[in-house]
């Protein structure tokens, strides 16, 4: 009587299933929302800040450039060396401005490029194969890949795997203590599949305030799934399946 009471009271399964959709439809819109506020302030505080200093210390270089060359144009009667003093020190601080305008020049161009990077990672330009083996390389743990692809996801399901990409062997280097790690994608009837193992001790979770947890609801925005295998001793696999297109 309780299983009959369940099944005609209860949710439905396509009440179940329109509640999951929801719920990650609002952390989807959560999540955006708090990306434009990170990419806002890091422009404000970061780029923005860096440019005005940049401005300002061009301002002032070109303030002393100008003393220098009135100083050079002036004439002096040789009894003293004031005038040669002045411009050669207006000189050298320019110079010491405009390096240091330099190297800020550089500093804001490398954090523009890392705030560009995290939109859309340039490496996908050239297909999720070669994103995939440029993020292996870059990190300080042996990682293979191994890719079998015979057509290309969508854009978004590929920004998806490259996040996973990086964040799950992050994770390794962090908390695992493993050697080594193998990434693996494939796709099989209308299916993308990323497998992750590392030989590590084991025991990740993906509860709340964890990086696996993040994942997941990025996963959850397209319809995908997570499932972790993380016995205490390891190995650890991870697998997320998506659709190969949307």
């Amino acid at each position: 009587m309780r299983w009959i009471a369940r099944s005609l009271l209860g949710p439905t399964r396509g009440a179940l299933r329109i509640r999951a959709l929801e719920e990650t439809r609002t952390r989807a819109v959560d999540d955006a929302a708090a990306e434009l506020r990170r990419i806002e302030r890091d422009l404000h505080d970061g780029t923005a800040a860096r440019l005005v200093t940049l401005a300002m210390t061009l301002g002032m270089a070109q303030e002393d450039l100008t003393h220098a060359a009135h100083a050079a144009h002036t004439p002096h009667d040789g009894s003293d060396g004031n005038g040669q003093s002045d411009g050669r020190e207006h000189l050298e601080r320019a110079r010491a401005l405009i390096d240091g305008a330099h190297r800020n020049a550089k500093d804001t161009l490398t954090e523009l490029r890392e705030l560009i990077h995290g939109i859309h990672p340039a490496a996908l330009d050239k297909g999720l194969e070669v994103a995939l083996a440029t993020l292996a390389a870059r990190n300080p743990l042996p990682v293979t890949v191994r890719a079998d692809l015979p057509q290309r996801p969508s854009p978004a399901v590929e920004s998806i795997v490259f996040f996973c990409t990086a964040e799950l062997p992050a994770n390794v280097v962090k908390h695992s203590g493993a050697r080594r790690a193998h990434v693996e994608v494939r796709a099989h009837r209308g299916l993308l599949r990323l497998l992750v193992r590392d030989d590590g001790t084991g025991g990740a979770v993906t509860g709340a305030g964890t990086g696996l947890s993040g994942l997941a609801g990025r996963i959850g925005v397209v319809d995908g799934t997570i499932t972790v295998h993380s016995p205490h001793g390891g190995p650890t696999v991870v697998t997320v399946e998506l659709p190969l297109h949307l």
